[in-house]
Parts: structure tokens; C-alpha cells; sequence
């Protein structure tokens, strides 16, 4: 491996290395980061990976190439069929629909790529069809991610129409991709047939209740899926009722990410109702969801008999001193959770001392955020004599309180 990142080599550089990297048989991973060799030193370094037979790893980002500097990289890599690439990081490197339409190609006979990363580039339609048509004839990259990407609905679809015929994404990203519920539709069915996707992100997608509502529908049959992010989609209470009723019988779904759906105590205690048979999910985020003391209450009920769940995130919400009061008698018989974020909330004083109580006796949660609460004097110098029993807790935030001096 060698390490040139942030060194400024420039185009001349470009070309000592790429001489070298063309007759070098032993370099496996190399990164040229932040070296501001623009397109012209890209073009040198083409012209070496068009013969390099060893590298499987380079990192160009940060560079400044353009669409001619790009193409000329994957030009290169597209026609070496010896090549030995097997992954591509390439969030926020200016990859225009031009420049997709030549790494599609490259992709299309690459038989080591196995991982590619393009979120937040200009892909746009053009170049999704391209990757579409592309993935039609790879078979061995198993991790996409084409999060922001200004695709339209039917794009987006294109790429999933594809993938349930092919079915070798292990990881499929697709994160502010306008999908829709009708996208969520398609890809429900597509879960529901997968016997290798693993880990699916939809954040950002407006697919409603209706989409969650299908996508619920193809985790109760679905027995490979561990990770779902369905942050930011509006499903509503409903549509956390769906996904609380599918967590009932799933037994392989470990993370999920439902943050910024305006859930409600209703949506909470759906969700808690299925944490009380639930005997895999480990994390579980409810950020930003309008939950207040009634939700709070219904989830501390679950961590009283929940015996997995290690990771709960509630900031973000209008959880006050009563559902505050309600999670640390949860706390007080809980031994599995050791991340607990109230962070942004209403807890005042009165909550946070019960909290403290709890802690002096608990002996697992090792991470605890209470930033941005109403938290006083009184209430730190509760959680400072908790603190002097507690042997476990290593991290405590609470940042943008009331505290004096």
C-alpha cells in the first residue's frame, strides 16, 4: 500500500507514477487524494491503469478532474480487462451523466467490481439507464449507492427493475431518488424476492404510509435484510404501525432507521408493542417524530422486556419530565442498552434527576445524550453524584443546557 494523499503532486507527478504503476507488479492499494493533478495528470494516470494488472484499490478523489479527466480513467480501466479494481468511492467528484455512461461500460465487463459508491454526484437519468444497462451483464458487483443523484421516480425504477432479475446487491443505496410510494411498491417486491440484499436505504423518498405500508409488508416474508433506512419519508403513524407489525415475526432485521416520519405517540407505541417480542433489532432511531411523553412511556414499557435492543435514539422529539421519568424506571432493570439519545427534548430538571437515580444502578448504558434540553444546575448536580457511583458510563453530552459556571 502507499499513502500520497494531500501532497499536491500535480500532472508532472501524475506521470513519474504513472510510469511506474505500469510496470510495478507488487502495488495493491494506492491513494493519490487531494493532489490537484486535475485532468491532465488523470490522464497519465489512465494511461497506466489501461495496463496495471495489480492494483485493486486507487483513491482520486479530490482532485478537480473533470469529465475529461474521468473518462480517461475509466476509458482506461474499460478497456484492460486485466484490471483488478474492486472498488470505487466517488461521493461528491462531479460524475456527470458523460462521464457514467463510460464507467457503465467499464462496469458492464468488469468481472472484480464489487463496490460502487457514486452519492451525491450529476449522474442524473441518463446515467442511471447507463448503469441500468450495465448491471444487466455485470455479475459480481454486489454494493450500489446512487443517493443523490437527481434521478426522477422512473430512473431510480429502472436501476430496481434490473437488480430483482439480476438479484446480486448485497447493499443497495438509493437515498433522495424521488421514488414515491409507487417506486415502494416495485422495490417491496423486489425485497420480498431477494435472498441477498442485506442492506436498503431509502432516506428521503416521500413514499407515505403507502409505501411503508408495502415495504412491511415484504419484511414479513423477506429472511436476509438487516439494515433499513426509511428516514425522512412521511409514513405517518400508519405507516410505523405497518413496519411495528412486520418487526412481530422478522427475525433477521437488526437496524432501523425511521427518523423524521412524524410518527406521533401513536406511531411510538405501535413500534414499542413490537420491541416487547421483537428479539433481534439491536438499533433503532426515532429521531425528529413528534413523540412526547405518551410514546416515551409505551418504549420504556418495551425496554422493561426487550433483552436485544442496544442502540435507542429519541432525540429530537417533546419527550418532558413524565415519559423522561418513565425511560429511567425502564433504565433501573434494563442490561442490554448502551446508547440512549435524548438530545433536544423537554426534559427539565425533574426528569433528568430521575435519570440520574437510574444510572446509579445501571450498569450497561456506556453512551447518554441529553444536549439541548432544559436541564439546570439542579439536574447536573444530580447527574454529577450519579456519576460518582456509576463504573460504566464513558460518554455524557449536555451541551446547550442551563448550566451556570
Amino acid at each position: 500500500a502507499l499513502n500520497m494523499y494531500g501532497n499536491e503532486i500535480g500532472p508532472e507527478g501524475c506521470v513519474a507514477i504513472g510510469k511506474a504503476l505500469e510496470v510495478n507488479e507488487v502495488l495493491k492499494n494506492l491513494d493519490l487524494g487531494e493532489n490537484f493533478f486535475v485532468d491532465e495528470g488523470a490522464k497519465a494516470i489512465g494511461g497506466a491503469l489501461a495496463v496495471n494488472a495489480v492494483l485493486k484499490t486507487i483513491d482520486l478523489n479530490g482532485n478537480y478532474l473533470g469529465t475529461e479527466g474521468w473518462c480517461a480513467i475509466f476509458a482506461a480501466l474499460r478497456d484492460n480487462k486485466k484490471n483488478k479494481i474492486e472498488s470505487w468511492h466517488l461521493t461528491r467528484q462531479g460524475i456527470n451523466a458523460e462521464i457514467a455512461t463510460v464507467l457503465a461500460e467499464y462496469v458492464s465487463g468488469s468481472g472484480v467490481l464489487n463496490e460502487l459508491d457514486l452519492r451525491n454526484n450529476k449522474i442524473c437519468d441518463e446515467g442511471a439507464k447507463a448503469l441500468a444497462s450495465a448491471l444487466r451483464v455485470n455479475a459480481v458487483l454486489t454494493s450500489l449507492d446512487v443517493s443523490g443523484n437527481d434521478l426522477t421516480e422512473e430512473a431510480a425504477r429502472g436501476i430496481v427493475r434490473v437488480e430483482r432479475q439480476r438479484n446480486k446487491l448485497t447493499s443497495l443505496q438509493m437515498a433522495g431518488c424521488k421514488i414515491g410510494p409507487t417506486g415502494a411498491a416495485e422495490i417491496a417486491e423486489y425485497v420480498s424476492g431477494s435472498g441477498v440484499l442485506k442492506n436498503l436505504n431509502l432516506y428521503y423518498n416521500n413514499i407515505g404510509h403507502t409505501g411503508a405500508i408495502a415495504i412491511a409488508e415484504a419484511l414479513q416474508g423477506n429472511g436476509v435484510l438487516n439494515t433499513l433506512d426509511l428516514y425522512g419519508n412521511n409514513i405517518g403513524a400508519e405507516g410505523a404501525a405497518a413496519i411495528a407489525e412486520a418487526l412481530r415475526g422478522n427475525a433477521v432485521l437488526t437496524e432501523l432507521e425511521l427518523g423524521g416520519n412524524g410518527i406521533s405517540d401513536e406511531g411510538a407505541t405501535a413500534l414499542a408493542s413490537a420491541l416487547e417480542v421483537n428479539g433481534v433489532m439491536t438499533n433503532l432511531w426515532l429521531s425528529d417524530n413528534n413523540i412526547g411523553d405518551e410514546g416515551a412511556k409505551a418504549l420504556a414499557a418495551a425496554l422493561r422486556v426487550n433483552g436485544v435492543l442496544t442502540n435507542l435514539n429519541l432525540g429530537w422529539n417533546k419527550i418532558g419530565a413524565e415519559g423522561a421519568t418513565a425511560i429511567a424506571e425502564a433504565l433501573r432493570g434494563n442490561e442490554v442498552l448502551t446508547n440512549l439519545d435524548l438530545a433536544d427534548n423537554d426534559i427539565d430538571n425533574e426528569g433528568v434527576t430521575v435519570i440520574a437515580e437510574a444510572l446509579c444502578g445501571n450498569g450497561v448504558l456506556t453512551n447518554l445524550v441529553l444536549m439541548g434540553n432544559k436541564i439546570g444546575d439542579e439536574g447536573a448536580a444530580a447527574l454529577a453524584s450519579a456519576l460518582r457511583v456509576n463504573a460504566v458510563l464513558t460518554s455524557l453530552d449536555v451541551g446547550y443546557n442551563s448550566l451556570t459556571e
